[in-house]
């Protein structure tokens, strides 16, 4: 039998299990056949797989493909984190920001290769050397519980980590860290009689040539103690190998450019069994019970399900539905709630796929504040001949008696007016606080899930051949795209205003007096109340409050504050506060759009730090040639500096030529094609007697071999903590000097790490300034080279100035300054 290999497409819809266990029909899409045949499979295997690692894109997609499509197991990933703490090759999000991206991310590649996704409250504070490290910043015992909680609901029967506890200081202290959690919750597991019915089995590391430095020490290392599995494998009935599957899924990473092109033929995946019962083969579950029989009464279902699979009628899977609802009325009936439960959310899925319904609960806004009418437009259509009645739903405890019978191919539609009640639906980790490496959540239910559950889930009630399916349906907005067409969000409930102050940071010298900017923005359709902004006495602000009238949703409107920065350096948070009657809001929100995630409406505490210092510029005029993204240009804007971006592909000398100076973004060499060529354009501005500034770079994907005039190796030295003392190498150079005297206190309050990608070879003609180490390494001098370039000054540097900048911290600004000053 011949399969269109588009049907690829169908199953991809149809791949993503829905986030909770309860069935919502929101993932719910017309299928192909070949796609309801693979489901059906699915139904009939009871085993169940979970994959363990510390963040986005830590996950062997090909693994995870290959247990959902080709063994048909039930798999997830866990990852501790949301990969907040890495970089972002796509836009200007950091820290949070970026974190919701990657969790998105990761949703996406999971709705391709079949996967479901959970994390904890373990936040990514960036890159850490060993898992001691993690573990002062991680509640090591608070992500323990996290994560045997997680286990002990989903129930795997196989755990796989990608990291192994033997990798500490050759990789990332996070990954360590994970593995040594997961073989903690496994242990205990095991101790401890959590079910009767269940424990894990068996526990693997999924090793490979990244753990051996490369690819000929894992080809001589002895490979009999590992499993060996073919995780290439083609599938006629989707037309797909595992391994383009997971290439696509891989791909979804794009924040991190990790798009990856399928690999033909044969792939290896090796497992070495870590914990549990040894292996004679090759087969992972070997002597575990993955059919009905597991289950008492399981072997009626078995038998039914095996009857569909030989009987299915690829041209009419709808002759699968008699049989289909027998195996439902027999799966409800089963003791086993575990499985009970999945099972019957599977057999309803494949029961309405294979009459063909679609199912549609559409708001007719995006986002929605609490008193205010929402309109839910409930639109069914059934294209078969099969008799399908509605019988009822149910939205927050009130019910509509339908009662009506959808004919074939005429649309059913209802719609239902509420008023919103419920509170906003934020990512519910940004709320609750925590601490540098741990989030928290007053909603303690929510703890591991990917998303705020959605505030409206409509229970649809279909009768079927005289038997009734429940189901859920989260509440969307749909609009179409003049170029994307068809764009489908979830629906959110926001506050009913937000504020934000221009930037992050406020800057100020010691004693000076500045205007400071709110915006508010009103989400709902009309907003009146009042403005403050809450602060230390040491700092003064007029006028104590402002009022506040707001007529049209989503309009914004500016508010001016004079502030006043005490004499001496400090560093405090500014508070911007709404009241509305006898409402205190104190929320900021930020919008965050790409083509290839939902749109995310960032909601947090609004706040900015005040950063009054003693600062002196020496530039008026700088350039600023864009990189892979971050927020430097606001922050030297941010203290009366004026910056003009490039493209690095539309600078010529005569451009640069006026500038004081010129910064080179981050990363830009890396992503940059035309700073092959147009690197030539910096290098005579330089050697003409400008000031170049040129900030770090990755050792990975350059695009052009010399990233500086002058020779340079980039490598993969760094120092993640923040703390490290740093020694001036010569506290009399120009550049330590002027235009602020920089001393060893302009290295105390910075955040998340020193530096990144360091030099660790350079031309003589560079000077380094400073040294640091991390603890028990060897002193690093290539975070900061100075070099006099003709009659210019070339500066290279991996101080992160990209974190630090944006977060206000007084002696990086200083630093930076003398970087790009005239000296």
């Amino acid at each position: 039998m011949k399969i269109d290999k588009l049907v690829l497409f169908n199953l991809m819809n149809w791949l993503l299990p829905c986030l909770f266990l309860t069935l919502h029909l929101s993932c719910l899409n017309a299928q192909s056949s070949s796609a309801i045949f693979k489901q059906i499979k699915k139904l009939n295997f009871l085993g169940t797989v979970l994959y363990f690692a510390a963040h986005p894109d830590d996950e062997n997609t090909r693994v995870i493909s290959y247990f959902s499509n080709h063994l048909l197991a039930r798999t997830a990933y866990l990852s501790l984190t949301r990969g907040d703490g890495g970089q972002n090759l796509i836009g200007p999000e950091l820290r949070e920001g970026l974190g919701l991206i990657r969790t998105q991310e990761l949703l996406a590649a999971r709705k391709i290769d079949g996967g479901e996704q959970f994390f904890t409250m373990a936040n990514d504070f960036g890159y850490s050397k060993s898992p001691e490290e993690t573990f002062k910043f991680w509640d090591k015992e608070k992500v323990l519980s996290q994560v045997i909680d997680r286990i002990k609901e989903f129930k795997p029967d196989i755990i796989i980590n990608r990291f192994n506890i033997g990798s500490s200081g050759r990789t990332h202290g996070h990954h360590t860290a994970s593995a040594i959690i997961s073989n903690l919750a496994f242990n205990q597991i095991i101790e401890n009689s959590y079910d009767e019915n269940w424990k894990p089995k068996r526990l693997f590391w999924n090793t490979s040539r990244y753990f051996f430095r490369n690819e000929e020490n894992f080809k001589n290392n002895n490979k009999e103690s590992l499993i060996k599995i073919d995780m290439g494998v083609h599938d006629p009935i989707t037309g797909q190998s595992n391994s383009e599957i997971a290439a696509l899924s891989r791909s979804q990473h794009k924040s991190q450019g990790f798009g990856s092109s399928p690999a033909l033929g044969s792939r290896l995946e090796y497992l070495l069994l870590v914990k549990g019962k040894p292996l004679s083969g090759n087969n992972p579950f070997e002597g575990i019970n993955t059919s009905w029989t597991r289950i008492k009464d399981g072997a009626a279902i078995d038998r039914i399900i095996n009857e569909i699979i030989t009987d299915f009628d690829f041209k009419n899977p709808i002759r699968s539905v008699p049989k289909l609802l027998k195996v439902k009325d027999l799966i409800s009936k089963i003791n086993n709630q575990h499985w009970k439960h999945i099972k019957l959310n599977e057999v309803k899925r494949i029961i309405i796929n294979c009459i063909g319904l679609a199912i549609q609960i559409n708001a007719d806004i995006p986002y929605g504040v609490r008193g205010e009418s929402l309109s839910l437009n409930l639109i069914i259509n059934n294209p078969s001949s099969e008799k399908v009645i509605i019988d009822k739903i149910i939205l927050k405890n009130k019910t509509y008696e339908i009662g009506k019978e959808l004919r074939k191919n005429q649309v059913f539609r209802k719609k239902i007016k509420h008023i919103i009640n419920e509170p906003i639906s934020t990512p519910y980790w940004l709320i609750g606080g925590g601490k540098d490496g741990m989030y928290d959540t007053k909603q303690k239910e929510f703890t591991g899930l990917p998303n705020t559950p959605n505030p409206y889930i409509l229970n649809l009630s279909l009768i079927v051949e005289g038997v009734k399916l429940n189901f859920e349906k989260a509440l969307s907005f749909r609009k179409n795209d003049p170029v994307k067409g068809e764009v489908v969000t979830p629906f959110q409930i926001l506050p009913s205003a937000a504020t934000s102050l221009k930037s992050p940071v406020e800057l100020f010298n010691v004693n000076e007096t500045k205007s400071v900017v709110v915006k508010v923005k009103n989400l709902g359709k009309l907003f009146n109340g009042k403005l403050s902004i809450k602060s230390p006495k040491s700092w003064v602000i007029t006028p104590n409050d402002q009022q506040v009238n707001i007529n049209g949703k989503g309009i914004e409107q500016d508010f001016t504050f004079m502030v006043t920065a005490p004499k001496n350096e400090e560093v405090v948070l500014l508070e911007p506060e709404l009241t509305n009657n006898n409402e205190k809001i104190k929320l900021a929100i930020k919008e965050i759009s790409y083509d290839h995630i939902p749109k995310i409406y960032m909601v947090q505490p609004a706040s900015a730090r005040a950063v009054a210092l003693n600062l002196k510029t020496g530039v008026k005029r700088v350039a600023y040639i864009n990189g892979a993204g971050d927020k430097v240009v606001e922050s030297i804007e941010s203290v009366g500096v004026d910056v003009e971006k490039f493209d690095a592909e539309a600078i010529t000398l005569k451009k640069l030529k006026p500038f004081d100076a010129v910064i080179v973004g981050i990363r830009a060499f890396n992503v940059n094609e035309s700073l092959s060529y147009k690197k030539n354009v910096l290098w005579a501005y330089t050697k003409q007697g400008g000031n170049l500034l040129i900030q770090y770079n990755t050792s990975r994907g350059l695009k052009t071999k010399s990233i500086t005039p002058l020779n340079i190796q980039v490598s993969r030295d760094r120092v993640t903590d923040e703390n490290a003392e740093v020694k001036l190498l010569n506290s009399s150079h120009p550049v330590l000097n002027s235009p602020n005297k920089i001393s060893s206190n302009d290295f105390k309050g910075w955040v998340q790490e020193r530096g990144l990608y360091f030099p660790n070879q350079w031309d003589k003609e560079f000077t380094p300034l400073i040294e640091m180490n991390d603890k028990g390494e060897s002193p690093k001098k290539g975070a900061l080279l100075v070099a006099k370039y003709g009659k210019g000054k070339l500066v290279y540097t991996g101080l992160s100035f990209f974190r630090q900048l944006p977060e206000g911290v007084p002696g990086a600004y200083r630093l930076f300054f003398n970087l790009i000053a005239n000296n």
